[in-house]
Parts: structure tokens; sequence; C-alpha cells
């Protein structure tokens, strides 16, 4: 299982929408959120609870070849394979860390280099980086 993490600076920007288009780009992937917020009543999806461990989230998905994490705190417990960083105004404190982690962040330039290491990660082929990345709003250099 190859694990991508969608962090973000705060609420509404984009994580939910960005973690759906992954799960339509990635066969057999499993999108999940941990918050702190109860379930929205008609919403898809799988919600963890603040605190639940990694290693619970990956033995409930243990199917799934992509497991799509909507969070910034999980950062604190794993690395991921790729994690992306949705910026905005007004970031909470848990932004710095996945700013620290990312390997794509919306609005900035991915390289090359990049592009091929994160294939190498991910065990795929470089276009559907490229792909990934147009998604997350990076933008492709080179």
């Amino acid at each position: 299982m190859k694990v991508i993490v969608v962090s973000g600076a705060r609420s509404n920007v984009g994580k939910t929408h960005l973690a759906r288009a992954l799960c339509d780009v990635l066969p057999w992937s499993m999108r999940v959120k941990i918050g702190h917020h109860a379930p929205k009543e008609g919403r898809e999806g799988n919600l963890y609870q603040e605190g639940t461990s990694f290693s619970t989230i990956a033995a409930d998905h243990r199917d799934a070849s992509f497991l799509i994490i909507e969070s910034n705190r999980i950062l604190i417990e794993i690395t991921p394979d790729l994690t992306i960083y949705l910026p905005a105004d007004n970031p909470k404190p848990s932004a710095a860390l996945a700013i620290e982690k990312a390997d794509i962040i919306r609005g900035e330039p991915v390289y090359p280099s990049t592009i091929s290491l994160l294939a190498a990660r991910m065990d795929c082929e470089e276009s559907l980086i490229r792909s990934i990345v147009e998604l997350a709003g990076g933008i492709l250099d080179g």
C-alpha cells in the first residue's frame, strides 16, 4: 500500500476535493479523513477521530493499493510516500509540519528530478505523477 497525505493550511482549502480527484485516477484507492468533528450526514468516506493510530487505519484498509489521508496531524506519526500541501492565508499551527514534509505544494514548481523521485517512491509511471501534480495545482517545471 502506498500512502498519500493531502494536507492544508486550514479548513476549506480543497483537501476533500483533491482527495476525491486522486481516487478517480488511482485504481484501488481508499480515501480517509482524520478530524475532530462528527461525521456529516450523507457524506461518503471514512472518518477517523484525531488520535487514531496509523496502524489502525492501515489495517482497516489493508486491501487498498493507495491510501489517501486528509490530515496534517498524521504527519507527526508517519512519513508517507507522497505529501501534498494546499496553502492559504492564516495557516493553523499543524500546517508548519505539513509544509516541511510536502513533496508537492499547490502553486509551486515541481521539477523533473522530483517527478522521477516520486515515481520511484510510488512505484508508478512518471506520467501518473505529472497528473497528480496537475490535480494538486503544482506547476510542472521543465
